[in-house]
Parts: structure tokens; sequence; C-alpha cells
């Protein structure tokens, strides 16, 4: 017996693995460097090491299950400062190189702080959120345990100058995305400012520098004892290592990489240790060449992120469930793997298929005995030898009791193969492509399955499959060709390969399903139109009609003659029932009135688009339709779960309620059997059902229930790594927007960073690797998500927060600011602004829960107490007033929120300070479902104002621009007068629009749709859009290419287009027509220059005494009265 191809390639790949040993132990992947002296301490499998300058063994200093990261070495040499995940999220500890217990420095709890340098004496300048509510970073200086702002609003890194009286930061840069020469608003620039000093912060870099991403700087001396700046810049297309003078002047380039970027830089005098693919390079920055040579660095150790690993809980990486057509097994997909099992105890058949491969879509045959998957198994070599180099997604079949060796169907795949779905005739297998074609396989056509193509689609969005119960015909439902938005119903008959559509581009229809009987094809279609009770053009917040919802179900008859299950019986004959086929001999034992085998009519295809008939339900949200003999069933729901609902096939049949929460429902072939997936909590397994077909669910669903959480999955990270690169390869070929990758050699690029993969140690550094590679693409929207990363086994408590500011006080921890948010929204009150507690800015805690405060350590009396009740002592801050609150603290998401809503509050007081209550203010976070809810609440309220300034500066996107501009194109034509004693008041027509002047303010973080936005409101002449340059992520996205541990290398999709063709904010960023920048120092003291300003340029534009609304209004003129 001869193994299979895979476990034979197994065996090759861990031969190429061994390549990767040296005599110091293996090699490793090794990031984020630090030099002091002859020490070298950097990040590996997500600990810290130690090694020499001259390399070797490298010793681990960490072995926390949680990554350790963004080490700095103190001036010292002999310890270590980090961010580690030990008690929270992230937080700043220093270690002795000889060992022992990390010392804890921060107690803020967030995975975003870094630590990015230490001064000389020791202080460590750190990057945490911004104290004023900003969503960026800010640098502070950690002195002992206390945190101190730094003059500069906003960094990427920092350091200090050699003399201790500059500090030298990066501003703006890529924060999560990777693309190669970025240009765009927030290119990464390097600013000085006088740490001790009131003068505003400067680049550094002289006008003669070349526009460029340039940061991380470091100051040494030179070989005449001058100091310089060293940084790494991208000048030339990739980072390398350059140096200034102190003022900016004299540029030297030290390396020049020109295959992988220098990712990181750290210098002890004049020695650099640069991070460039996988290794640590020594860059002399004082000597002649540019000579770069690799640490030989070896790792030694059981490297236990490699080892085999058990998933716990599969349920958080099930992707597919089906049921068998006999209704006794269901399918799972899980992590790409697949098994099929029954109810209760039966045995789960896990098919066999080779480590680091991934099964997608399945489905099982028809005769239940065979599962077929698309999958990125590697297939067996060609007939002569030759073996393709990268695994495709192709068509699989399993034996569904996983005891035989799976065999491949088709091996032309060119892209990513979706959708499948199987006949019941056993014989054709109906599946689709990222490339938008619809494609047929026949399993028995003759010298083997063949697979055509049989119809191609605008896109591959939204097709489903159905089936004729006797294979006659496919129905699918997709997009016109044409590029319409509303899905159609299509026929693919197999006999002649006619296809036609069935309903029109004017309505969308979908879920297309075949009735057992062959008579009917169901499918849903949004027809109906309702206005929602309460719609009116005069509502205080008209943001446009709102439907009830309108999808109804229809039916069209595939024989002419037939009465509609659902019509009234009367007197008059229906159609006859089909003979039995000539051709079929009863079974002896068999009961000929039950068992004989009739053939179903024929699809008359002439006139079927006209027999059309509307099921007498409500209208509703209808989806995953599907028929049996005796009941039409579908979930009911507009989100990712419902209510399965199903109705009998009968006249005045009401719809019955089935089971709430269903994620997803399957009808078995057979039609009597259901599989019912329920919604569970985040990281619980859930409901896995088979149920008989009856219209309520059993009260105990016990004995029905799929045993599946139990599945403890075996899983090799190498080899899952292997499969996660090649997918994160294929899918950015499949999904990138331009077909032609921007001209990138996308292999060669694969090819590039392949022997990397092999220097991976854990989930992290394989998700820089790929992020490595999506950067050749240059664009944004490529942030990687590292999906399933292994967490520590008794992970810490969740801080939590008051909803407040808090800074050290001799006698505990003082109020510097409570977070304020809209007094009217009772539901958005922090902690500290409850009625009758009658806290105030510089009141003083002085015990929580009873405990004696010290700030900041006394944070951890907070920890894991969000959403409890925790008793405060508080006084005022001279002492007075002592008393007891209680009050419940909020999670680290909510207290960012409010955080960020008392930034905002600020910014609308300033505004109403500045214009004197002329100008209103509105600020967007996001482009989401709340953020149109803010729009709404916050727009509507201010049509009053003589202006109002739309702020999308930090916006991260979404996609409501087209909402939000609507409303503001929206112009007054016409007013209504009604008869009142004050000749008022008056109504706009068109209603709730605005009549006063708009600006939009911008800045270098508006990114994605707080882009679109502002591009709109500039071409379509709304006002001003003042700022500065925004990031340039123009390219839209779905997010569909996750990986099988759901993490993602996003794909950038969808480009915006110009009516003239022009691409549209990618890579450049939205340019304001008045650029104002808000410096480093002011931002850092409160001050927001662009707000200023404008404000400043409206009221420029108002008349110089400010009206009343009234008043800014046309009088009525007396009415026209006709001549006798």
């Amino acid at each position: 017996m001869s193994l299979p191809h895979w476990v034979r390639w197994s065996a090759l790949g861990a031969g190429l693995l061994g390549a990767g040993l040296t005599q110091a132990g293996s090699l490793g992947f090794y990031r984020q460097p630090t030099v002091a002296g002859d020490t070298v301490v950097f990040v590996s499998q997500g600990d810290l090491w130690r090694v020499t300058l001259g390399g070797g063994a490298a010793q681990r200093l960490t072995s926390h299950a949680g990554q350790e990261q963004s080490p700095v070495l103190l001036p010292d040499g002999k310890t270590v400062a980090f961010v580690a995940q030990y008690e929270s999220a992230g937080d700043v500890y220093t270690l002795s190189l000889a060992g022992g217990v990390p010392q804890r420095r921060t107690w803020l709890g967030l995975p975003t702080v870094r630590v990015w340098s230490a001064d000389a004496s020791g202080a460590l300048l750190v990057t945490a959120p911004a104290e004023d509510g900003r969503p960026v970073q800010q640098p502070y200086r950690l002195v002992g345990d206390q945190l101190q702002a730094l003059p500069a609003g906003d960094a990427s890194d920092a350091a200090v100058s050699l003399d201790g009286k500059r500090l030298l930061f990066t501003r703006h840069g890529l924060r999560g995305d990777h693309a190669k020469n970025y240009r765009g608003g927030a290119v990464a620039g390097i600013w000085s400012v006088e740490l001790h000093g009131t003068a505003e912060a400067k680049p550094l870099l002289g006008a003669d520098f070349p526009r460029a991403n340039n940061r991380r700087p470091l100051p040494y001396r030179d070989e005449q004892g001058r100091e310089r700046i060293a940084f790494l810049s991208d000048r030339d297309g990739f980072f390398n290592v350059w140096s200034v003078g102190a003022d900016g002047q004299g540029a030297r380039q030290h390396t020049r990489f020109k295959d992988f970027d220098a990712r990181h830089l750290a210098l002890s005098g004049s020695t650099g240790v640069v991070a460039r693919g996988a290794d640590l390079q020594r860059v002399d920055l004082n000597a002649g060449g540019g000579d770069a040579p690799v640490l030989p660095i070896g790792l030694a150790g059981d490297q236990p992120a490699s080892t085999t690993r058990w998933i716990q809980k599969p349920q958080s990486f099930l992707t597919e469930a089906a049921v068998a057509p006999n209704g006794e097994r269901a399918l799972l997909s899980v992590r790409g793997r697949l098994a099929t099992q029954g109810v209760q105890n039966l045995r789960r058949a896990v098919l066999p298929m080779p480590e680091g491969a991934r099964c997608r879509d399945a489905a099982f045959s028809a005769d239940s005995k065979s599962v077929f998957a698309l999958c990125d198994l590697p297939a067996a070599p060609q007939a002569d030898g030759a073996q393709r180099g990268q695994a495709e997604v192709e068509l699989w079949q399993f034996d569904a009791l996983g005891l035989t060796a799976p065999k491949v169907l088709t091996r032309d795949a060119k892209v990513l193969r979706t959708e499948l779905s199987v006949a019941p005739d056993g014989r054709h297998i109906a599946h689709a492509d990222l490339g938008g074609a619809v494609y047929l396989t026949d399993l028995k056509a003759d010298g083997g399955p063949r697979t055509q193509k049989i119809d191609q689609l605008s896109d591959d969005n939204g097709i489903e499959f159905a089936w004729h119960p006797e294979a006659q015909a496919l129905a699918y439902s997709r997009r016109p060709v044409t590029g319409g938005i509303r899905s159609q119903v299509w026929l693919y008959t197999l006999a002649d390969g006619d296809k036609r559509v069935l309903t029109s581009p004017k309505y969308s229809s979908s879920s297309p399903a075949f009735s057992p009987d062959g008579q009917w094809l169901y499918f849903a279609s949004r027809r109906h139109f309702q206005l929602q009770p309460g719609s009116s053009v005069w509502a205080e917040r008209d943001m446009g009609p709102a439907f009830e919802p309108g999808t109804k179900l229809y039916a069209l008859a595939l024989q002419p003659g037939l009465r509609s299950p659902f019509a009234a019986k009367d007197e008059l004959p229906g159609v006859p029932k089909p003979e039995p086929k000539k051709d079929e001999k009863p079974d002896a034992k068999s009961d000929p009135k039950k068992d004989a085998k009739v053939a179903l009519p024929r699809i008359d295809r002439e006139g079927l688009a006209e027999r059309l008939h509307e099921l007498p339900l409500p209208a509703g949200r209808f989806r995953s339709l599907q028929a049996e003999a005796k009941r039409l069933w579908w979930i009911e729901s507009d989100g990712a779960s419902g209510a399965l609902r199903s109705v009998s096939l009968e006249a005045g049949a009401q719809a019955d309620m089935h089971s709430d929460k269903v994620r997803r429902f399957q009808l078995s072939g057979n039609g009597k059997t259901l599989l019912v997936q329920r919604e569970a909590a985040p990281g619980q397994a859930g409901d896995l059902l088979l149920l008989d077909a009856a219209p309520k669910a059993p009260a105990d669903t016990s004995k029905f229930a799929v045993r599946w959480s139990d599945w403890q999955i075996p899983v090799n990270p190498r080899q899952e790594w292997r499969q996660m690169f090649m997918d994160a390869w294929r899918l950015q070929r499949d999904y990138f927007y331009d077909a032609q990758l921007h001209g990138v050699d996308w292999a060669a690029s694969r090819d590039r960073h392949v022997p990397l993969l092999e220097r991976v140690g854990d989930r992290v550094e394989l998700g820089e690797l790929m992020g490595m590679m999506a950067s050749d693409l240059s664009l944004l929207h490529s942030q990687v998500g590292l999906g399933d990363v292994p967490a520590a086994a008794d992970p810490a408590p969740a801080m939590a927060g008051l909803g407040a500011r808090l800074v050290s006080h001799a006698k505990g921890a003082s109020l510097a600011r409570i977070y304020r948010t809209e007094a009217e929204l009772v539901s958005e009150r922090g902690p500290l602004q409850a009625p009758g507690l009658d806290l105030r800015e510089g009141d003083v805690i002085t015990a929580i829960n009873g405990q004696a405060l010290q700030w900041p350590q006394g944070a951890v009396l907070l920890q894991g107490e969000a959403g409890k009740q925790v008793r405060l002592e508080v006084q005022r801050a001279d002492g007075t007033g002592a008393r007891s609150v209680i009050v419940t603290p909020v999670d680290a998401r909510r207290e960012a929120a409010l955080r960020y809503q008392d930034w905002r509050t600020r910014r609308a007081e300033a505004v109403d300070r500045l214009s004197g209550g002329r100008v209103g203010y509105l600020h967007l976070r996001a482009m989401g479902g709340q953020d149109i809810a803010d729009f709404a609440r916050e727009f509507y309220a201010q049509l009053d104002k003589e202006a109002i300034v739309l702020d999308v500066r930090f916006n991260n996107g979404g996609n409501i621009d087209s909402w939000v501009l609507d409303k503001l194109l929206r112009k007054s034509w016409a007013y209504w007068q009604p008869r009142h004693p004050a000749g008022g008041p008056r109504q706009a027509n068109m209603q709730q629009s605005f009549a006063g002047k708009l600006a939009m303010l911008i800045n270098e973080n508006s990114y994605s749709d707080g882009e679109t936005v502002a591009e709109g409101f500039k071409r379509l002449g709304l006002g001003a859009v003042i700022g500065k340059t925004t990031s340039g992520a123009g390219v839209w996205l779905t997010d569909r290419n996750t990986l099988l541990d759901n993490g993602i290398v996003r794909a950038a999709e969808i480009a915006q287009m110009s009516p003239h063709g022009e691409v549209l904010i990618e890579g450049k960023g939205v340019v304001p027509d008045l650029e104002v920048d808000n410096p480093p120092r002011a931002t850092a003291q409160g001050q927001d220059a662009q707000l200023e300003a404008a404000v400043q340029h409206l009221l420029k534009q108002l008349p110089a005494k400010a009206t009343a609304m009234e008043e800014r209004l046309p009088r009525v003129k007396a009415y026209p009265r006709p001549r006798d």
C-alpha cells in the first residue's frame, strides 16, 4: 500500500525545514531589535531574546503565552523595558537581563501602548492614547510609574536628542496598512520640538529631501563627535537607513537594500541594528561602506508555538453546515476541515485530508455517500509526472464516512471557486468563481468528469443555486451582465443548454426553490412598497421615506394550467397528475400505489415568466427559501440570524414559527429532515440540530442535537501557516480590484517571500510576513487581521475605567477631567455623571472598595469591575466633603468612547463660543450605522444655525457618504406660510433642508469613507474643505477574503472613479481648499487651529449682524387679488 501523495510531500517539507538549523539553534523570524553596547534584545515567537552583536545562540528572556513587544534596552545595558500582556491587554514592564520578575510600570491595559526609546536618565519614551480624546497616539515620558505628556499632539515614535533638550518624533505614517511607496496625506515625517521651550515643533528634514516616508529618528555622534539623526526612509522605494545633521542637513545613505525593507532601527552609539526580512543586520553609521552584515542568530529551545496544538472551540471556525439528502448525517466545515456525523453519540467521521489544506464550500452527494467540496488540497502529479506548483481551489470528492482517500474532479481553476451546489441526479454539480463564471461539472461524462462554463456574471456577488428535483434544470439568481444592481432569477436547461431570465430587472428577485413535484419554482422578490407609519416629509428629522419590509414570495408555474396550491378550491377540475414512467417496473415487495416512481413533468419554457403567482403571505424579510412536499420554509430576518418559518401548501394557510435565532437551516433532499443552526453567545457552540420537518420545533431538542462542540481538532501550526500564506497570496490575486495587480509580478513576490515562511515562529510573525508581501501592491485598505493568536490559559481580568482622567495625588487620585457627554442623553453618561454624585474636576478619590488608593498602581482595584458596582471614598480638593459614592465602571472600549465624546463636546462648545452661537458643529467619527444616527441627531438640531462645520477628522470610514451628501445637497426652493400672528413660522420646501453655509474639516487621519464624503463635498461645491490632505484610501472592499483561522489580509476590491475615468483619492488623498495644520505643541496644549480656521472662514461669509432664522427668510408679499 503506497502512501497518499500529500504524506510523501509532508516528509519532504520536513527536510526543507531542517535547512533552517544552525549550530547555534534554529533560525527564527527576528523583529523589533534594541541594542546597548554589545547586547541585542529582539522579539521572536512572541518572546524577548538576548544575543550579542556577534550573534550566536540567543537566550530566551520571557516565556509568557501572550505577546511581548517593543523592547528598549536602558542605557546601562542591564535592563530592558517592553510591552507585555502579563496582567492586562498591554502595559509597560521592565526586566533585568539577569532574570527575575518583570516590574509593571504602567496601568493602562491597552494593546496599543508602545515603548520607543530611553533618554540618558533612563526615563522611557512611550506612546499611548492622547489625553484629550483624539483617537491618536501621543508621546509621554515615563518616569518611575508616572506618565508625563510631551509637547507633541500625536506621534508614531519618539526619542530625545543627545543634549536632552529636543524631542524627535514621527508624525503620521501608515498605521496598520501595508503599502510600499505610499505618498498620501499621512506620509510619515520627522519633527523636532524643544522639550522645555515654547517654540512650535518643526520638520527636521529640509525641503531638499524628497517627499517620502521618514520615520524612527535616533540621535548618535559621528566620527567628529557631532550629533546626527539616523532614521529610516523609503525615498528610493525601499526603507533604508539614512542620517542627517542635527540641523536636518547633510543627508547620508547608510544602506542600499533593494529587496526587503528595513522595518525597524535601533542604535547604541553609532552602531545600528535593523530588522530586515527575517534577519537582524548590523549597520555601522560611521563606516564608509554600505555593508550590513547579518547577525548569525540561532534560537535554542522547544518553540512551543510551532508544536501541534488542539482547537478546543470549533464553533469559532464553523463556515459550512449541511444535511445529507437522506437526513441521517450533518456535514461540518470547520477551520478548513470536513466531518460528517449524526445526532447524539453517533461516530464523527473526519474526512481525510492533508495538513496545510483548506476546504470551503461543501455538500453531500445525492445518495448521501459522498461529500463534494471546494478545497486547495495539493493535487496528485499529472500523468506525465508534472506537478503544479500552486494548489488552486478545485472540486474534490470525499467518502462521507472518511474511509477512503479523496479524489480531485477539476484541475483547471484560475481563480477561487465558490458557491457549490450538487444536483439530485447524482451527476451534476454547479459552482461559480470570483471571475463571475458559472460552471457545470458532469461527473459521468465520457472520459471522466467534465466542466463547462454555462454563464458569465457581471460580478461574483449574490448567486444562489436551486436544482430541479430531477435535475432537468438549474435555477439561479444573479445580477444582470449589464451592471444592474437588482438580481434576477435565471433558468438553465441541461438537455439543450437553453438559458433564459425569468424575472425582470425592475425588482430584485432571489432565493429560488423548486417544489419536489417539479411543478413550481418559488422565489422571493422585493416588489411591495408600503410606507412605514409616521414617515413624512414634515417629520422633525426626515431622512427620507422609510418602507415596511417589502419582500414577498412568488411562484412560477412550470407547466401551463396549474392552480396555485394556495388558491381557494372551486368546482373546476385540476390538472391531471402525470403517469408513471413506462419503463419503470414495480418491485415485487412494494406497494405499487405507494412506490411507483412518477416521471416529473417537463418544464414548459414557453410563456413561463408570465405564469406568475403571488403567495398570500404578508411582506417581510425573506431569505434561504426551500421547499418540500407539504411546506415552504424560509428565514425571516435582515441580520445574521432570524426566525425560521414555514407555511403549509394549501389555501388559507398561515405561516408557522418553528424556531427563533436561527443562523442557517437546510432541508434534506427527501424533505423529511431539517438541519438547524441556532445563534449562540460569542465563543459558544450553539445548537446544531437534525429535526423532523414539522411546523413546530420540539420543546426538548436534546435528542436531536449534533454533538460537535467537543470536536477537538489537531493543528500543525507550520502547515497551517503555509496554507494561510498561500491563501492570502491567492485571495489578493483574485479579489484585488485591478486584474493586472498594478503591474506587479505577483508570483515573483510570492516566491521572494516564501523562503521567509520557513523562519516564521508564531501567528504574529506570519501576519507580518503576509503584510510585507501585500505591501508590494502599494495600496491602502491593506491591514492584516491576525485571526487565531493563542492567548494565555488564565488571562487577567480586563481593565475598567471611571470615565475620567485621573492623576496622582498625595491622598489618592485626583479627577483631572471628568469626561462629559450630552446631558440629555442619559444612556451616554459616564460613571461619574450620574445625578446626585456631585463629583467635580479636582475632587480626590482616596479609596476604592475600602482599599486606600495610590495612583496609577491603584488602577488594579478597578480591574475586572466593569459593569459592577464599586464604592469610592471621595473628597474635595481641599480635603473637605469626604463621603462615599457608588458608581459602575465601564470597560476599556466604553472608556475610549467617553474620552472621544468629551473631545467632541468641547469642539462643539468652542465653535459656539468662537461664533457667538451663529455656527453649528457636527463630528462624524466613522461612517457606519451609529454615525448616521449621530448625523440625524446633530444635523437637524442645528438647521436654524447660519452655518455648520462638518468635521470628519479622524474618521476611519464606513459607507454612508451618500446619505450625508444627499441631505447636504437639499436646498429650499419655496416656503410654506401658514397664518400666524407674527407672520410665521414658515417651513421650507424642501423640508428639513439647511439654508446656511457649510465647511468640512479633514486631516491626515481621515480615512476611506471619511475621505469619500470629503471628496464629494468638494466636487459638489457644498463648501470649503479645510485642514490637511487625507490618507488616500480610495479603493473599497468587502472583507470576504478571510483565512481559515478567521484572520485576513484585506484586499482592496472596488475603485472609485470620476465621471472622466480618473481614479479618485487612492494614494493621494483629498486635498483641502484651505490648508491648515494643527501644530504639534499647540495641539498638545489643547488648541485647534483647524477648527478656528473653519469658524472664521464661515463667519466671513455671514452678515456682520446675527439674524434669527425667521428674519433670514423672505417676507410674504400681498396676495395678487384678481381684478373684477
